[in-house]
């Protein structure tokens, strides 16, 4: 049953005013003098304060490198740029895989994929996995969560410790969407619908403290309001515009957190599950490898507090480690048996300007190939570990050779060293065989599966994805799919080279 709060005249009313708020979100800035500047070391005494809210929102699709804040010369975000330039800013962050669905179990429990074991399109976090919004809710938060990927619905486990979680009610469509041409239909409603939605339960229960969790979709879909357009009408403009779009629907949500006096007892936390390629190593979109473009995602933290400067935290950090170090800066119990850290000790050390002494730490990325393929068994594993400035790709099981890269020197991972330099591999595949033995979970069972009804097949479907019956191929990035004929460009696009292959295709020919 619908909560009553969505009912709300307020809602309905919203809707005439929304866009002028979006328009004025674009100019949305912390207001320093109104706001407490404190060092670093305040970030220990969150743990003492108990009127602490938890806003956390993850941007779906969101790759790290088209944000201002990471070097984008482009305007896309000039919202999160305010966060990270008065808060805490990771660079260099891997999501633990490139789909969603496998992404988002690592993110919430903190442990990584080959342990948690969810890893294919009807898998199951079980109700043993302890889940932050358990450990929020025990502490006294109301918790709710506004969703819009049917790869994180309740029926796949996600909802565990919200008092609400839901997908937010499709209101009447009054904005222009771009939407790129596709053969199958897109899923209802916009971020604006999820921005409402957010914006009366500020209403209705700002005074409480709360978890508000939001996951962002209008950058999955290449979705914006026309009217606002600033870029060009390729392929890539059209991800930097929605990026542009939803940036600023935060920043209306930040605005009303400002104007009701919250934002100096809330956490606020941006995240992704994945990043997005545009012809990179071939290929468009993703779910298919764990190249840079798909796992590198931004995380940026802003306390209830200002810091000036903001603070970078340079080490390679991963999704796992996102739960471990909020809730240690709040003070509340950690997640069981987690893989992730806490990166507060990065932090403290990266405001000080010193170096963290720590071991080289490795950090995973895992895709099941054949994730939206019933009838698809015994397909290899693509697996990554990053070390210490490199990267090795690889196939359980399977004869194709393992790819390694030197992040330091090749960011975009173009230049294949493992022939050349076999020895400097051999310490990542150790590690690589450590993460394949290690696949007991915390919680001691195994996901289970559940039976999706077509309706929910159809929703999974209208996000882009081939879940359907029919054996996968053996080509080597037919993970599960996304579906190509969900990433056609715009016709009118003269930006995209005619060289370059088709969108979703499978050709494995580098653009240059």
């Amino acid at each position: 049953m619908r909560p009553r709060w969505l009912d709300s005249p307020r809602v309905l009313f919203a809707l005439s005013a929304l866009l002028a708020l979006v328009a004025l979100a674009s100019q949305f800035r912390l207001d320093l003098p109104s706001r407490e500047v404190e060092p670093a070391s305040a970030l220990l005494e969150l743990r003492e304060r108990d009127d602490l809210n938890v806003v956390f929102l993850v941007v779906d699709t969101l790759r790290a490198d088209r944000l201002g804040a990471y070097g984008y010369e482009r305007p896309t975000s000039t919202v999160l740029d305010e966060l990270a330039r008065y808060g805490i800013l990771f660079e260099d962050v891997v999501a633990q895989s490139s789909w969603t669905k496998t992404s988002m179990a690592s993110l919430w429990t903190g442990t990584l994929p080959m342990r948690h074991g969810v890893l294919r399109y009807d898998h199951v976090l079980p109700d043993e996995a302890r889940m932050p919004a358990e450990i929020l809710r025990e502490a006294g938060l109301r918790t709710i969560g506004l969703w819009r990927n049917g790869w994180v619905e309740p029926n796949f486990g996600f909802a565990q410790g919200f008092d609400l979680y839901m997908r937010p009610v499709v209101g009447a469509e009054r904005m222009r969407v771009h939407r790129e041409a596709r053969t199958v239909t897109p899923i209802a409603g916009t971020d604006e619908d999820l921005t409402l939605a957010a914006l009366d339960f500020l209403e209705r229960f700002g005074r409480e403290r709360f978890f508000l969790y939001l996951h962002y979709m209008d950058v999955h879909q290449y979705a914006y309001d026309e009217r606002a357009a600033i870029f060009g009408t390729s392929y890539s403009d059209a991800y930097d515009q929605s990026i542009h779009w939803v940036d600023r629907l935060i920043g209306v949500l930040l605005a009303r957190l400002e104007e009701l006096d919250l934002l100096s007892r809330t956490l606020v936390v941006i995240a992704s599950d994945h990043g997005e390629a545009f012809l990179e190593h071939g290929y468009e979109g993703h779910a298919r490898n764990l190249y840079d473009e798909v796992t590198r995602v931004p995380w940026i933290v802003l306390p209830p507090f200002l810091l000036d400067p903001g603070v970078r935290v340079e080490r390679t950090v991963a999704n796992v480690d996102i739960w471990p170090t909020l809730l240690d800066l709040l003070g509340l119990p950690a997640l069981p048996d987690a893989d992730g850290r806490s990166q507060l000790p990065a932090i403290l050390a990266a405001a000080e300007g010193r170096s963290e002494v720590a071991e080289p730490r490795s950090v995973f990325a895992q895709l099941e190939r054949g994730w939206g393929r019933p009838r698809a068994e015994n397909l290899p594993t693509l697996v990554s570990v990053t070390r210490d400035g490199k990267r090795l790709i690889t196939a359980l099981g399977a004869s194709r050779p393992a790819e390694l890269y030197d992040r330091r020197r090749d960011p975009a991972e173009q230049d294949d060293l493992a022939a050349r330099d076999p020895d400097w591999a051999a310490p990542l595949r150790e590690e690589l065989e450590a993460y394949r033995a290690a696949t007991e979970s915390p919680w001691g069972r195994a996901p289970h599966a559940v039976e999706l009804d077509e309706l929910r097949l159809n929703h999974l479907r209208a996000l882009g994805y081939a879940v359907r019956p029919d054996p996968l191929p053996e080509t080597d990035e037919a993970a599960g799919s996304e579906d190509p004929s969900s990433r056609q460009p715009a016709p009118e696009s003269p930006n995209r080279s005619r060289s370059a292959p088709s969108p979703g295709s499978t050709s494995t020919t580098r653009s240059p």
